[in-house]
């Protein structure tokens, strides 16, 4: 066998092994979500410098991971450093992927006391302002939020917090932040009936929990 023949036969067996070697094992927390069938395993992406993990997803897809940063429907797929997590909690304490319309919802009843988080991540901030860093008869600052993004995480503005739940039975803090190579917006949401007041300690309790798993979740830069 030729020198170069040799080194692509190398080459393609030294492909196959990263593809087909298992990810690392899940922290308790993340390993504990609940996901849907067929859809229980993980697998980590390359967006920027940052190496981030999804987990519920298909065995096709975790055996695939570059496809995590694509729009497979496109034509032609379209590939670039964006892409969102979401999860959500039962009140009694569940967590599953997905908020009340993802594959594998909590029950309608359950949702009551639970609370959700929506992340979307991009290269770089949004071309238009998301929201303005202001306290309103309707909103307020929550003191102390940069304290609780997880290590690597800066915060650039927010968390602004619903003083009530919305029509949608929800109050939701909002708060963005960056990483060495991301654009961050964190959303996290409590359910209540509408109208429902929600306290300072009740958001800090939700954040402090959802920001500790996108903290698991993410390493930027990769290492």
């Amino acid at each position: 066998m030729s020198p170069a023949r040799l080194a692509l036969v190398a080459g393609a067996g030294l492909v196959a092994a990263a593809c087909g070697s298992k990810p690392a094992p899940l922290p308790p927390e993340l390993a504990a979500v609940n996901c849907p069938k067929g859809h229980a395993a993980h697998a980590a992406a390359t967006f920027g410098k940052a190496r981030v993990t999804f987990v519920c997803i298909s065995p096709e897809l975790a055996d695939t991971p570059y496809l995590l940063r694509c729009d497979r429907e496109s034509r032609p797929m379209i590939c670039e450093d964006a892409g969102s997590l979401v999860f959500s909690r039962r009140a009694s304490g569940e967590v599953y992927i997905g908020t009340a319309q993802g594959l594998a919802r909590p029950a309608a009843e359950d949702l009551e006391g639970g609370s959700h988080l929506i992340v979307n991540f991009h290269a770089g901030p949004p071309r238009t302002e998301t929201f303005a860093e202001e306290e309103t008869d309707w909103r307020f600052l929550l003191k102390g939020a940069r304290d609780l993004l997880p290590e690597g995480f800066v915060l650039v503005k927010g968390a602004l917090c619903d003083r009530k739940t919305t029509v949608l039975n929800t109050g939701i803090c909002n708060l963005e932040a960056t990483t060495p190579s991301l654009y961050w917006h964190v959303s996290v949401a409590i359910h209540a009936p509408r109208g429902t007041p929600v306290f300072e300690e009740e958001y800090r309790e939700a954040l402090r929990f959802w920001l500790g798993h996108l903290g698991q979740l993410v390493r930027d830069p990769a290492r």
